[in-house]
């Protein structure tokens, strides 16, 4: 999908009236289906809506909460969660900025991996970020249920170790009841139900590293909320 379309017409009209009723706390899945339908949203366009706006409250509490700087920190990484988002960009999927200026993707790969080489790849990436970072301590949680994730938390674990990093990578059932446990550390997540749950600073990773390893241009929510 061009991401140039999602600037025109309809889906312009469909973020101004989705983020309207929001802040009039209208049910986001009503809310999503009624405006969806209105202009003939595709599933992408619906996905970024549900996923990227946020009511004006929310949205400035999450934005408040981000860091700049994870250097000397202890890191709670939602694993899948961040990596998922690396490897959408690098197959070409949307990725966006959010209301509340956190990067998310409307790549739906729904735990199923469609480039396992480029997936290591993206792994690669986020520890030659960390190198530069030098973050105290780094502690990987992945989703058991996700194929693989025996052979990703692996090769996380030799990464942590061949990059002479203090850290872990476990598997999990459910990542997002043990991060949200954590209350220290600095969180790195786009998942609004543990940003929303805990009071620890976050980071977003996979804009840090779009913005200095490619130099990517994002598709901004917030530029089509204010005009």
């Amino acid at each position: 999908m061009d991401t140039n379309s999602l600037y025109t017409g309809d889906f312009k009209e469909s973020v101004k009236d989705y983020f309207y009723l929001i802040n009039k706390q209208y049910p986001e899945r009503g809310t999503l289906k009624l405006i969806g339908d209105r202009y003939r949203l595709n599933r992408d366009q619906r996905t970024i809506l549900y996923r990227g706006i946020s009511c004006s409250e929310n949205a400035e509490k999450r934005k408040s909460r981000l860091t700049e700087s994870i250097n000397g920190a202890y890191l709670v990484i939602d694993g899948y969660n961040v990596l998922f988002t690396l490897l959408n960009y690098r197959l070409g999927r949307i990725v966006f900025l959010s209301n509340d200026f956190i990067v998310r993707d409307a790549g739906s790969l729904h735990g199923k991996l469609r480039d396992e080489g480029l997936f290591f790849e993206c792994i690669r990436e986020l520890f030659d970020f960390f190198k530069q970072q030098k973050p105290a301590f780094v502690h990987f949680y992945i989703d058991s249920p996700v194929s693989h994730s025996a052979v990703h938390c692996r090769r996380i674990n030799e990464m942590i170790r061949d990059c002479n990093l203090h850290g872990v990578c476990e598997i999990v059932k459910s990542p997002d009841h043990d991060i949200k446990q954590f209350k220290e550390g600095i969180i790195l997540t786009s998942d609004t139900v543990i940003i929303d749950k805990t009071s620890n600073p976050v980071f977003d990773l996979p804009y840090k590293i779009l913005k200095s390893r490619f130099d990517a241009m994002l598709f901004n929510l917030n530029e089509l909320i204010v005009h």
